[in-house]
């Protein structure tokens, strides 16, 4: 991975989504993991704001897994910034 943030995301309630060598790595069994398929790997970085997950647009199954553990989403285009490796958590400030 070439940040945390591109495998790893904090949602809330002790809820991660997770991808690549971050699914099964011991350090994160206290949390409800929740493993995005290596397909869609660049959805990992998706940022809970508000109540409500940022999802990078284009990655369905990953959407429905968010909306699954019973957060509403909302789907970002963010292909443009994808194309340098920019993700979510890099378009934001945060306090």
């Amino acid at each position: 991975m070439l940040h945390l943030k591109s495998g790893v995301s904090y949602l809330e309630n002790n809820n991660i989504l997770v991808c690549g060598e971050f699914i099964k790595i011991k350090e994160f069994e206290s949390f409800n993991r929740i493993p995005i398929d290596e397909d869609e790997s660049y959805a990992a970085n998706s940022l809970w704001i508000n109540g409500k997950v940022l999802v990078p647009y284009g990655f369905p199954k990953t959407r429905r897994k968010i909306e699954m553990a019973g957060y509403e989403t909302i789907s970002l285009d963010v292909s443009e910034f994808r194309k340098i490796d920019g993700g979510l958590s890099c378009l934001s400030l945060r306090f």
